[in-house]
């Protein structure tokens, strides 16, 4: 399994359970990005000597052309767009800006000129798919700006997005039809809709998955709880017995942009197609959805799982003492 945390956000986990249900419509165009200044970090992100295995990210930009950190910003929206479930990605167009700060920042740590910087500091990624969908995905990790990774969904019937404003815009209408009371008619997709509309929204589609995990995700934390879901799906999915969120499919998919892009900026932005990694059964599945066991039989895990844990706390007793809160 992809251990992509940004799938299991609680704004992305509503948003893909409400468009599973119809509540934005056809969902037609998407965007995605990883838009992080990284100038607080990249004294510790670029490669010393041959031997440093850990500060390889200044290097990789210094070398590579592409969106090379595309998961975060395409994988959430994949999952709307059921890629490999119904619809596939097929052709991918790409540009960049020239590289101004990733340049200058390879020049003072490295305390020689840089001759040649190959990705640019503005990365943007246009990708059509099989059904007549548009993507659209960014990287920038060198410009000054708030972090962001847009999650923006537009469909025929509403709209939602997270970066730089966090809501959904449905008409009166639509919410009534979404089976949730609007605080007034007159609502529109024009504008965001008021924090108790939001609320009731938020309510009714809660994702399963928010509702199970929810309370302690935030007091764990892990990148404000996504990580500790994760992770907790990576395990439930293991011990159920039941196939991942996240396949290989998805693994070569959502990571092929680099490469493309790069292809796609070195010979003129020209369109470039993307390959079919299921080699023809990208619509075999009809929808992405996660994979659940009953209650019975998650009851019957829980009590073995606990079990199991008490042995092990009882074994190493000592240990366990000196580090549980």
């Amino acid at each position: 399994m992809m251990l992509e945390n940004c799938c299991y956000d609680f704004f992305e986990l509503n948003s893909l359970n409400m468009a599973q249900h119809g509540v934005f419509g056809e969902v037609l165009y998407v965007q995605g990005a990883y838009r992080h200044d990284l100038s607080q970090f990249w004294d510790m992100y670029w490669k010393k000597d041959a031997n440093d295995r850990l500060g390889w990210r200044l290097d990789f930009n210094q070398k590579f052309r592409g969106d090379v950190y595309a998961t975060h910003g395409l994988g959430p929206i994949a999952q709307v767009l059921d890629i490999h479930r119904g619809d596939r990605m097929k052709t991918l167009v790409a540009m960049d800006t020239k590289s101004v700060n990733g340049k200058a920042w390879a020049e003072k740590l490295s305390g020689k000129p840089c001759e040649k910087f190959a990705n640019g500091d503005h990365t943007t990624t246009l990708i059509s798919t099989e059904n007549g969908k548009v993507i659209e995905i960014h990287h920038n990790t060198m410009t000054p700006q708030p972090y962001n990774r847009m999650y923006q969904l537009t469909g025929t019937k509403g709209f939602a997005n997270k970066y730089p404003t966090e809501g959904y815009a449905l008409s009166g209408d639509e919410m009534k039809n979404s089976g949730v009371r609007p605080s007034a008619d007159n609502l529109s997709g024009h504008s965001y809709m008021p924090a108790a509309d939001r609320r009731a929204l938020t309510k009714k589609y809660e994702s399963p998955i928010v509702t199970r995990y929810l309370a302690q995700a935030k007091k764990v934390g892990g990148h404000g709880g996504m990580d500790y879901i994760m992770d907790s799906r990576l395990v439930y999915c293991l011990q159920h017995g039941l196939p991942f969120d996240m396949d290989v499919y998805d693994l070569g998919e959502w990571c092929c942009l680099a490469e493309l892009g790069s292809l796609s900026m070195d010979n003129g932005n020209k369109p470039v197609e993307v390959p079919d990694f299921t080699r023809g059964h990208w619509n075999d599945v009809k929808g992405y959805r996660h994979a659940f066991a009953t209650p019975e039989e998650e009851a019957q895990v829980d009590a073995e799982s606990a079990a199991f844990t008490e042995k092990l706390k009882a074994k190493g007793a000592k240990y366990w003492q000196k580090h549980s809160k």
